[in-house]
């Protein structure tokens, strides 16, 4: 009897303990779908658009973002980006890897349910000074965002500035 209330004690705690990494990525689950997308950066008359299928991945323990873009300079570029809740640390936390960039963007998304806001925030990196911080804030059926941010690069005393606004449209399948 001891020995069968703690091995089932054990797989209760066991099950907990991975259960809410499953659980916290499906907080985001209005990400999934198909979406059209417009960035623009209105200083340097430029934009780019993009469409982005989001869908989970890795036993849904992630969410994968795929995307197509063409820039306003006819520059075409794909790219994919990894959501994943890191139970450890208590974050949702998102790799970026671009075909027309060098690096691998790593940061850190905050959600606000209250507010529809997600935030998105750069790990700090010491190889090379760059901030990015943004929020996507989400109309109240999830079809629509407006994502407002700004990149920071270079020299941490005097940075250039990349501005952008984005905006993002739930494809009807």
């Amino acid at each position: 009897m001891k020995f069968t209330l703690m091995l089932c004690l054990g797989f209760t705690l066991l099950s907990h303990a991975s259960y809410p990494q499953e659980n916290r990525i499906h907080d985001l689950a209005f990400l999934v779908g198909n979406w059209e997308v417009q960035e623009d950066n209105k200083e340097n008359g430029w934009w780019e658009k993009s469409e982005r299928t989001i869908q989970y991945a890795l036993d849904s323990t992630y969410l994968q973002l795929d995307a197509k873009a063409i820039s306003s300079s006819g520059k075409e570029r794909v790219y994919r980006w990894y959501i994943h809740y890191n139970s450890k640390e208590e974050q949702f936390e998102m790799v970026s890897i671009f075909s027309n960039w060098h690096k691998i963007q790593l940061d850190i998304l905050s959600w606000e349910a209250q507010t529809r806001t997600l935030t998105i925030q750069n790990k700090a990196n010491s190889e090379e000074f760059h901030e990015r911080l943004g929020q996507l804030v989400f109309n109240k059926d999830f079809s629509t965002y407006v994502w407002t941010g700004e990149n920071k690069y270079g020299d941490p005393k005097d940075p250039s500035i990349w501005k952008y606004v984005e905006k993002g449209t739930r494809k009807e399948e």
